[in-house]
């Protein structure tokens, strides 16, 4: 069976669909996670009140044009179930799709170690001292033990977690409304408005002098493009999908509702606190903000949500790691090794690659001084270029009817209003990109370097004795190298 092909009206496979709350469910599920509980601290981190409200809404903005693309994208090209990949290998060739199939793997694999730490985080709580920042030995040890756990329990079958993503999601909702009404509860309006543009020092309070309004923006970008990783979550799960305008309106609505909650998440605690006193604040600070408020009763509601919206998140993110690999796998642009299934019809090599390289991330934490930031910006990093690709997509196609509308069918957006939109996309994405700066970027790059030689080992397994990559092919990868040496050259040698 073609894996790309669109078998959502197959009567036979009705009952395996998932509908559009339920993709919502996934949708939250892949934003959220257990990213808005530490939300308060990576915010005040980089900026103060009207810093983080600026970037709210810039992000809002860029990210819209973001969503509008990729629903646009599941409107025109509904026989592409498997999402980004096969948009980047359409529109610009195999390579490009291994890429982004590459890319959007090592970046989920990141992302799925954000959940360690924070975790780890978490049960400092009740063992003070023992899991301190989430990265030290002890953190990486129950981190090793929960991802070999799952990854043993989808290799026994667990491959519906549909129900585990609903009750997650529920879990996750419910703990942050306590949270955002207690914080509303508490709210101060002369705290909130007091020293709005973090250009004052005060001791008193840890604020520090932020820099102006453009730099506080610029460094929160990564923040809340990391929050909104996972919002093209319905699309990479459009193959399950009861239809495609399921599809369209679960992006939609995921992504507005986030969108409230990240920014109520972030703002109203500034209301009870500066951003000094929470910039300071471990992991997971809201629990910190409901301790304040409520006593140790609120810790304990936030420490519950986090362990299991995490959790919940871990294993579903787990099994669409394994998913990603075996039906590039399948297509021809990934080692054959991923698409090998065992007897409960689960990838197991492409489990265990992605709990081995899941496992040396965790490791690699122990060296990293903020260790959830850390991760959080490269996993916003590694997300621009699937992204942008997928946007420079949309505009290829859209510049002509017989290119754009190739199923000849009524559609919900015009030709032109999509070009103009995978622009603003593109321009937005590049800021975002910008805003991670030389470090994190030269860092993706190595990391998509690497992949390179898997693209090699793949096409000699699918077309031997033909050259691997055509010329165009050969410069792209050069240039990814390039990249890759010349971000390096200046952390280490110029810096």
């Amino acid at each position: 069976m073609d894996a790309n092909k669109d078998n959502s009206n197959n009567p036979a496979n009705k009952k395996d669909t998932v509908g559009v709350l339920g993709l919502i469910a996934f949708v939250l599920s892949a934003m959220v996670g257990g990213g808005i509980y530490d939300l308060p601290q990576n915010m005040a981190f980089n900026a103060g009140m009207l810093g983080q409200l600026i970037g709210w809404i810039l992000t809002g903005i860029i990210m819209w044009f973001i969503v509008r693309s990729f629903m646009t994208l599941s409107e025109v090209r509904p026989e592409y179930t498997t999402g980004l990949y096969k948009y980047a290998e359409d529109g610009f060739g195999k390579f490009t799709g291994f890429f982004v199939s590459w890319g959007y793997w090592i970046c989920e694999c990141f992302a799925n170690v954000t959940y360690s730490v924070l975790l780890m985080s978490t049960l400092n709580a009740f063992w003070p001292g023992t899991f301190t920042g989430g990265n030290n030995i002890p953190s990486l040890i129950g981190g090793t033990i929960i991802l070999w756990s799952m990854s043993i329990l989808i290799l026994r079958g667990i491959k519906d977690a549909s129900w585990v993503d609903m009750s997650g999601t529920v879990v996750m909702l419910a703990s942050t409304a306590c949270f955002l009404i207690t914080m509303i509860v508490a709210f101060n309006w002369n705290k909130f408005t007091s020293n709005i543009f973090a250009n004052q020092p005060i001791p008193a309070l840890s604020d520090k002098d932020m820099g102006s309004l453009a730099v506080q923006v610029k460094n929160t970008m990564m923040t809340t493009l990391w929050v909104f990783g996972g919002v093209e979550g319905a699309v990479v799960l459009s193959d399950k999908a009861r239809s495609q305008k399921d599809v369209r309106n679960a992006t939609k609505y995921g992504f507005l509702l986030c969108l409230v909650l990240y920014a109520m998440a972030s703002l109203l605690p500034l209301g009870l606190r500066s951003y000094g006193q929470i910039a300071k604040m471990a992991s997971p600070s809201s629990a910190t903000l409901m301790q304040i408020v409520i006593g140790p009763i609120g810790r304990l509601i936030i420490t519950f949500g986090v362990v299991f919206a995490v959790l919940s998140s871990w294993l579903t993110w787990t099994i669409m790691l394994s998913e990603m690999p075996r039906a590039a796998a399948i297509d021809g642009t990934f080692p054959k090794s991923f698409g090998k299934l065992n007897s409960k019809q689960v990838p197991w090599f492409s489990v265990i690659a992605s709990t081995i390289v899941m496992q040396i991330i965790i490791i690699s934490t122990h060296f990293a001084g903020h260790a959830f930031n850390t991760m959080l910006t490269i996993v916003g990093t590694m997300t621009v270029p699937p992204y942008l690709i997928s946007m420079m997509y949309l505009v290829k196609i859209s510049k002509n009817e017989k290119t754009f509308n190739i199923h000849d069918e009524p559609l919900s957006v015009t030709r032109n209003s999509s070009y103009i939109v995978a622009w603003l996309a593109i321009l937005g994405t590049l800021f975002m990109g910008y805003s991670a700066g030389i470090k994190y970027t030269a860092i993706s790059f190595v990391i998509y370097a690497i992949g390179i030689p898997f693209f090699i080992y793949a096409r000699h397994q699918y077309e031997p004795g033909k050259p691997a990559m055509s010329h165009n092919e050969k410069i792209f990868a050069a240039c990814i190298v390039l990249v890759a040496l010349v971000g390096l050259a200046w952390m280490f040698l110029i810096k």
